[in-house]
């Protein structure tokens, strides 16, 4: 099992393909078996390297505060493990936010940044968002149906009026045997509440391009739109779906993933 290890801490992760590294980073609760449509795809032209952030999926989750800033540390030191000096980092939600963490940085590791529906900081509305979500989470509520209330913010409303296909989508969550602990989204929650926009995001000089969902409810467009503002240079692309876009609409997204790494060859 590929675990690496470090201090008394230990980071899950899986590699595959050949080329340019391109890590793939999740969002708050999920492991790295939200990009099973993805790294098939991506691993014919990069060597694609998924791992799993501290308190989630096989990964340590130590009972303890979290910072954004070590996560982006945590992944620093994986791949220098890995003895990836440079990489493409390709990160969703919370991990957009790690990855832009680990851009400021590691400025000369980082060879293109994608960020999917993410955002500078939490502000108020996130702010409302993740706390509901955390409330539930500290509730007596059964797993399904946290499961379920999850499943209404990320997913869009043309997946939710397909009731055979969502909840298809449901019920693999369910099944994931590497199901997050409630103190390690606790956590990651409050690790992600507590990140302030960094005032030198705006001298960020690595080439980034911004998705979002459409139909994204937890990190609306706007929040894109707000990134795209503080980073020089970055491009914004909208594409069908929710939150979890890439999920419901694989090709629509590996398309333009592919179309997007393969245009930066600095």
């Amino acid at each position: 099992m590929p675990v690496f290890h470090r201090d008394s801490f230990s980071t899950y992760y899986e590699e595959s393909g050949n080329g340019d590294a391109l890590v793939l980073i999740c969002g708050l609760s999920a492991d790295l078996q939200v990009w099973r449509f993805q790294v098939a795809e991506l691993s014919k032209s990069y060597r694609v390297i998924c791992y799993d952030n501290r308190g989630a999926g096989r990964s340590g989750a130590p009972d303890e505060p979290y910072t954004v800033g070590q996560m982006a540390d945590d992944l620093a030191a994986l791949l220098d493990n890995l003895n990836v000096a440079k990489a493409r980092v390709l990160g969703w939600s919370m991990g957009g936010v790690i990855a832009q963490s680990y851009a400021l940085a590691h400025p000369d590791r980082v060879k293109q940044l994608l960020l999917l529906g993410t955002f500078t900081a939490p502000d108020g509305y996130l702010h409302a968002a993740i706390s509901n979500w955390m409330n539930i989470r500290r509730s007596n509520m059964p797993y399904e149906h946290v499961v379920r209330h999850i499943a209404r913010m990320v997913y869009s409303p043309a997946l939710a009026n397909n009731s055979q296909a969502y909840e298809a989508f449901i019920q693999f969550m369910l099944a994931n045997p590497y199901r997050q602990s409630a103190h390690g989204f606790l956590r990651q929650a409050e690790a992600l509440l507590a990140y302030r926009q960094p005032a030198d995001l705006r001298k960020l000089e690595t080439p980034t391009a911004v998705v979002v969902g459409e139909h994204d409810q937890l990190t609306p467009k706007y929040m894109s739109e707000e990134l795209v503002g503080a980073i020089p240079g970055s491009t914004l692309q909208v594409l069908p779906g929710a939150h979890s876009g890439f999920v419901e609409y694989p090709d629509e997204y590996n398309q333009l993933l592919r179309e997007t790494l393969s245009a930066c060859r600095t």
